[in-house]
């Protein structure tokens, strides 16, 4: 493929997948490295996102503030589609103990809840909340969603300052 913009999102988001499973494999018993995968993600998000606005500018020169956006949103499209794609691919194959761990965990706080509670809803609510399939679909749309806005501001950015993002 010669389309550096695809490019760089889809090795954003290898390289994100590839960041997960040694968590994974490796740190999955630390719960607090949790987070960092999280932050590790957007971190190779925001670099896709810099590095193939940077790769657009450098090929295409001068273009108009929506090819830009249109730009951005491309990286921010593959890279979300991979991410949510994965996202459901681990929660349902690769590590499924995941969710029940953590419905099990509402459950047990519900019932030693002293109000009256009803366990059995916060059991329905919990196995809704935590499905790899609604897991995945938010990823996709959160992804989606800060990408606007990511692009929206890394564009600004580079049309105000056009010399900083010159290669």
């Amino acid at each position: 493929m010669k389309n550096p913009v695809v490019n760089t999102a889809i090795i954003a988001a290898l390289v994100s997948i590839i960041g997960k499973m040694i968590y994974h494999i490796f740190l999955q018993e630390v719960e607090d490295m949790d987070m960092y995968t999280r932050f590790f993600y957007l971190l190779c998000f925001l670099m896709a996102l810099l590095f193939g606005l940077r790769n657009w500018k450098s090929q295409k020169g001068v273009t108009k503030l929506t090819d830009d956006v249109k730009a951005g949103m491309q990286v921010t499209g593959i890279f979300s589609v991979i991410i949510a794609a994965f996202t459901y691919v681990y929660y349902q194959f690769i590590n499924p103990a995941y969710f029940a761990e953590r419905i099990a965990e509402r459950v047990e706080h519900a019932s030693q809840n002293v109000e009256a509670v009803d366990v059995e809803q916060v059991r329905n609510t919990a196995e809704f909340v935590f499905s790899s399939f609604i897991h995945s679909t938010i990823t996709l749309f959160g992804f989606m969603i800060i990408g606007f806005f990511y692009t929206l501001v890394l564009v600004l950015i580079m049309r105000a300052k056009p010399e900083l993002f010159r290669g």
